[in-house]
């Protein structure tokens, strides 16, 4: 069922993301519509700005401007005003408060959804980044939150891709003198400034103009976005420069200080190398970006680079070159309401470059105002000509793909990507080639277009290499181990999520770590390895009390439940579950109580409560819908059957096995498929078991292995283990046993197969060894009291002692 809001004339349904006033669609900016959402969500409170802004932008580094701006959208698409406030009311010194009669309306889901490749930023994701990984459609097996949007958890990094910068312009670049330095790496720091007020912007904007011109003269420069997101590392006290250096792979670390003198400007670069001494770059000029450029040129050329001509014959700076520069660092550090006001002081004929104008459609689509971004980036695409400027016409082009994706326009959306990366494969701006790369491998991966996914990924990744991005390999390598897990590939997924972990950690993205270690732990317990799944327990612990997003916190907290359970650590998951489910159920999260309650009834059947067990798998059915994860919603209907089973309700089985059924014919899943196939042999075995029932497990049991997921064949072969053992087929039962004696020692369910089966066989020795490895693992699960008493031996072991 599907949640569908209506107070005053107005019907707002969150999943199609669409506010209707009578049978008229009114157009809302995603961010106002997310606050919205939010507030509604949360009407019986007030809201304080602080947990607002997290939950609309997942970062707390957003201005009470910006906040103002988005609510003021958001009364405006509701016909509301800030004097009358019909809606949202404003809550003196705190924040807001929905104030409207609400009336809640569930409505069926439609049965043919129409797939995307991607969607807008849902509450809590940064509109700045990279879009969705994946969209799965009905036919696919789905992933939660963490899986559609790990990407765009990674806020420090834009996919947006900012215009050649004045002093960037492509055609200037020469080619390097050959030197020693070539294939280094530079890290320019933020500029200190020995200045009075009014020049805070140097710090970051001279910061990217340095970068700028020192990669324009061919030395790789880690992105400026990247070097923020370290600085506010730094700022916490735990990074050194040494440190940034091994984060970001740079060999040289830029320190920058800007003086004013009598008058002029004194620019003083100082590179620390691995080996030798710095290397000191100088430059003065009454202009302070004249002095840059200057110092960065005099440096580029001891370092033995050929630094790029100045653009004009005179080289002083262009009139927007302050201007930009300061756009530039307020940008970078998402002051988005200054960035505006910056840009409406210049003057109309400066407004009209095409530099100014792709900033400030960059600007349009952060705040989430697509439609006047696209109209931005339009205008400069036809401003901009390829034969003018082929890098700022294809950043234009991206970005323009990228709207179209939000949108959910596939095709469109790969006609502007195609066109940006055919241009920029002849420029060298690898930055924007692999952005504009990585966006159209993403939806070519939402369609399920596997390959030209990878090669896309593949060419992104060399790009960014070349660029000397570590945060965007780190999504990239988010990208890439969604579409492993899409693939049902987990042991390739596991490795390219590690990697995504220890960079998302090493530049402080709390909320992008969180999202990549809950898949990397998810996955370990997918492969059967709960230990290692339980190492990463106090880092999960660690982030969720670091993000501020509560929807992120609850995901995070079930997947730490999940983690804990998995290791027989019963009571403090049944703890955490209920707490968890406490919250979910205050806040409204549908989501999080389905997986919440599928969780406990985990917990119940471990702790052998099978009645609280089938209570708990019910709650969880009755609240899952099509967007929840297939294979989690799969395994709940098995524990309802099995618990069923357990207090002899029969027909509440019976019932749960046609109602899987249904399901997995209608979703056509393979992990529903092949549970519904477990479920309904499960079910007949225990209660009708036929000549069939032999054959219909080998069939199952094929199933799981075409699917290659440890977890499922492990569950395939305990039920059709304790089968076998039961009518007596004992060598059968060992056979099916051995497929999963890999996991023995990680695992408890597996090492808990193999003792029945050495129990079942009488072999002592062997029931002995097995015996020990389940103790190991058990934790507070009870090992069946039959299973360590002793086996007697076999009738033909005891005739041939003597």
């Amino acid at each position: 069922m599907a949640r569908i809001y209506r107070f005053s004339d107005f019907r707002l349904d969150p999943a199609t993301r669409e506010l209707l006033r009578g049978d008229t669609s009114v157009a809302v900016p995603p961010r106002a519509f997310d606050c919205i959402v939010y507030l509604l969500e949360q009407r019986e409170r007030a809201v304080g700005r602080d947990e607002l802004i997290a939950a609309v932008w997942g970062k707390a580094d957003i201005s009470d401007g910006m906040l103002g701006q988005t609510v003021l959208s958001a009364r405006r698409a509701l016909e509301d005003t800030g004097k009358e406030q019909l809606f949202i009311r404003t809550v003196f010194r705190f924040g807001y408060h929905w104030v409207a009669t609400v009336e809640l309306v569930e409505e069926a889901v439609a049965d043919a959804v129409a797939p995307s490749a991607v969607v807008a930023p849902p509450v809590g994701v940064a509109a700045r980044t990279t879009p969705p990984v994946l969209v799965a459609t009905p036919a696919r097996s789905r992933r939660r939150q963490w899986l559609l949007l790990i990407a765009a958890a990674a806020i420090a990094l834009a996919l947006l891709a900012l215009p050649a910068l004045p002093w960037l312009r492509r055609d200037a670049i020469v080619a390097p003198a050959p030197s020693a330095s070539h294939g280094a790496i530079a890290l320019v720091l933020p500029v200190v400034v020995a200045a009075g007020n009014g020049h805070d912007w140097i710090r970051l904007g001279l910061m990217d103009l340095i970068a700028a011109r020192l990669r324009t003269a061919g030395l790789a420069v880690v992105p400026s976005d990247d070097v923020v997101a370290l600085i506010r590392r730094t700022a916490q006290g735990d990074t050194n420069n040494a440190q940034l250096a091994r984060a970001s792979g740079a060999t040289l670390i830029i320190d920058a200080q800007a003086e004013a003198i009598d008058g002029r400007w004194r620019l003083s670069l100082r590179a620390a190398r691995d080996s030798g001494p710095a290397l000191l770059g100088v430059g003065e000029s009454a202009d302070v970006l004249a002095a840059a450029r200057s110092a960065a040129d005099d440096l580029a050329r001891k370092l033995g680079y050929a630094p790029a001509p100045d653009r004009d014959a005179n080289g002083e700076p262009e009139p927007l070159a302050n201007l930009l520069a300061q756009i530039e660092a307020a940008i970078l550090t998402d002051r988005l309401d200054a960035a505006r006001a910056l840009i409406a002081s210049a003057t109309p004929a400066q407004r009209e470059q095409p530099e100014l104008r792709l900033r400030l459609a960059q600007i349009d689509y952060q705040a989430g105002d697509l439609a006047a971004a696209a109209g931005g980036f339009t205008a400069v695409a036809s401003a901009v000509s390829a034969e003018q400027d082929a890098v700022v016409h294809a950043r234009a082009l991206t970005n323009l793909g990228v709207v179209a994706a939000v949108r959910a326009d596939n095709a469109q959306a790969g006609k502007y990507f195609d066109e940006a990366i055919a241009l920029l494969r002849s420029q060298r701006a690898p930055d924007a080639l692999g952005k504009a790369l990585n966006a159209r491998g993403n939806v070519a991966a939402s369609e399920d277009r596997y390959d030209a996914a990878l090669q896309d990924y593949a060419e992104a990744r060399a790009a960014f290499e070349s660029a000397g991005s570590p945060l965007a390999l780190a999504v990239l390598d988010s990208n890439l181990g969604a579409l492993d897990m899409h693939r049902l590939r987990y042991a390739d997924a596991a490795p390219v999520f590690e990697r995504a972990v220890q960079r998302f950690a090493i530049f402080g993205m709390h909320a992008a770590e969180l999202n990549a270690l809950t898949a990397l732990a998810e996955i370990k317990l997918a492969l059967l390895d709960a230990g290692a799944a339980l190492a990463f327990e106090p880092r999960l612990r660690e982030l969720i009390a670091q993000v501020s997003d509560p929807t992120r916190q609850r995901g995070g907290e079930l997947t730490r439940v999940q983690v804990l359970a998995a290791n027989g650590r019963l009571q403090s998951a049944s703890s955490a579950v209920q707490r968890v489910l406490d919250a979910a159920t205050s806040a409204g999260d549908r989501a999080a109580v389905a997986r919440g309650h599928a969780l406990a009834a985990d917990i119940a059947m471990a702790s052998g409560n099978a009645r609280q067990a089938a209570e708990h798998a019910e709650a969880a059915l009755q609240r899952y819908d099509a967007s929840d994860d297939a294979r989690e919603r799969a395994r709940a209907f098995v524990v309802r059957i099995e618990a069923s089973l357990a207090v002899a309700a029969t027909a509440a089985a019976n019932d749960a096995v046609v109602e899987l059924g249904r399901l997995a014919a209608a979703d056509g899943d393979a992990a529903t498929r092949l549970y519904a196939d477990l479920a309904a042999i499960e079910s007949t075995a225990a209660t009708a078991p036929s000549a069939d029932t032999d054959r219909n497990f080998a069939h199952v049991l094929a199933e799981a292995d075409a699917l290659r997921i440890p977890l499922d064949l492990r569950e395939v072969a305990r039920v059709y283990v304790d089968w076998l053992i039961r009518q007596g087929e004992l060598a059968r039962a060992g056979a099916v046993a051995e497929r999963v004696a890999g996991w023995t020692t990680t695992d408890y369910d597996s090492a808990l197969l193999q003792l029945r089966v050495h129990h079942a066989l009488g072999d002592a020795e062997l029931w002995r060894s097995a015996l020990t490895r389940a103790q190991a693992l058990a934790g507070e699960r009870a090992i069946p009291a039959e299973l360590q008493t002793a086996p007697p031996r076999p009738a033909a072991a005891t005739s041939s002692v003597r």
